[in-house]
């Protein structure tokens, strides 16, 4: 017989202790709901690129100066299609807000899990084996007990229990896979990308504080790991060389949802919602996800302190961030091409209008939205026509 954890139901139960799980959380705790974090992994580090760019860490305004993120600020970035390659200068935002901080995924969660913490909200360092309905709200079972709860948040990422316990798990033609290495000894103040055309995707270079975190991304069901290892090892090779330390192997699965995949994603119900990776809110050319994960945590704990939350939630999901997700799902197929990434990288190297526009699409402060009218006021035509073309527009 399993032992109930505590003496009376929690309001909401997040399962997932990660940047989605844990602002969540901490916003919800704040404002006085009874909040379990279900998750046993802390501390660890997770594989990911580790990237806030200046709207992520604008969400977490809140933490104020006693609780700063650690990282390392990104002066500017290097963009290449293999062939030819531009710096580009990433400035602050206008508040002073770096452009893009690149944090170890250790530091950044422990610190938001410390803040939800702070705020109220209890951790049991479990790990969730088994989500039933009962008695109107839900039954979260462990190894060791259970937890009892009014409403359950997915936050427990691409593989979510959550998701598979009340919708459907995502199919792999809406996953793509990142694998690489954690290259320790070295780092830096610049984040490098090239650009692949088979797989069609992105090699990434991020400094973390004291390691560089070097890795490929491409859809699931185009590429192997073995195949994306090899890429990241050869980069390595080439750019790092002898200079570097010891090298430690990472792969996770990313959502990379279809314009159709979003259309059709329902990702809250009756007392469940899920948020960040769990709820596939990825940019599917970038794969970059925190800032949706913080966004999405944001209109969680809003939605779920009023009636009708899940009404709330996906009508401000479907408003806001899958609108957003819609447009980068449209231009996906495209934007890898050599015809698309040649045309802008030699761009980006004439033009500083254009090294100016990647730079905010970058910080955040340029969203897709808006993106075509920006490249036609450049002057730079043929990009904008070859946005147009490959069906941009809308």
């Amino acid at each position: 017989m399993l032992l109930r954890l505590t003496m009376s139901p929690f309001d909401i139960a997040v399962v997932g202790g990660g940047p989605a799980g844990a602002w969540t959380a901490c916003l919800l705790a704040t404002r006085g709901a009874r909040v379990a974090i279900v998750d046993g992994s802390h501390p660890r580090e997770k594989p990911c690129g580790g990237g806030l760019s200046a709207r992520a860490l604008d969400l977490l305004r809140p933490l104020g100066p006693a609780r700063p993120i650690p990282g390392v600020t990104i002066g500017h970035g290097n963009c290449s299609d293999g062939r030819a390659d531009v710096d580009i200068e990433l400035t602050p935002a206008g508040t002073g807000t770096p452009a893009l901080l690149v944090a170890s995924r250790r530091d950044l969660d422990l610190t938001l899990l410390e803040a939800a913490r702070a705020a109220g909200a209890e951790l049991v360092a479990e790990r969730a084996l088994g989500i039933e309905r009962r008695d109107g709200g839900w039954t979260i079972r462990t190894a060791r007990g259970a937890v009892e709860c009014g409403c359950v948040v997915g936050a427990d990422g691409a593989n979510s229990l959550v998701r598979r316990t009340v919708a459907r798990p995502f199919p792999r033609r809406a996953l793509s896979i990142a694998s690489g290495y954690y290259v320790h000894g070295v780092s830096a103040s610049h984040i490098d990308i090239v650009f692949t055309q088979s797989p069609a995707g992105y090699l990434w270079s991020f400094p973390r504080p004291d390691h560089l975190a070097v890795g490929v991304g491409a859809q699931a069901d185009e590429a192997t790991s073995a195949q994306l290892f090899e890429m990241a090892a050869a980069w390595i090779d080439q750019r790092v060389g002898s200079s570097r330390g010891a090298l430690t192997r990472y792969s996770w699965p990313i959502p990379s949802l279809s314009e159709a995949d979003l259309q059709q994603e329902t990702s809250a119900g009756d007392r469940w919602l899920l948020i960040g990776d769990a709820a596939g809110l990825v940019d599917p050319i970038t794969r970059e996800g925190l800032y949706y994960a913080l966004a999405s945590a944001q209109l969680a704990a809003t939605s779920l302190l009023q009636d009708h939350a899940s009404r709330r939630y996906l009508e401000g999901l479907r408003g806001g961030i899958h609108h957003e997700l819609r447009k980068a799902a449209r231009m996906k197929d495209g934007f890898f091409r050599s015809a698309f990434t040649g045309l802008l990288i030699r761009a980006l190297q004439r033009s500083p209008a254009i090294r100016h526009l990647m730079a905010g699409l970058v910080s955040g402060t340029q969203s897709y939205a808006g993106l075509r009218r920006r490249l036609v006021l450049t002057g730079e035509v043929r990009l904008a026509a070859e946005y147009a073309l490959q069906g941009y527009l809308t």
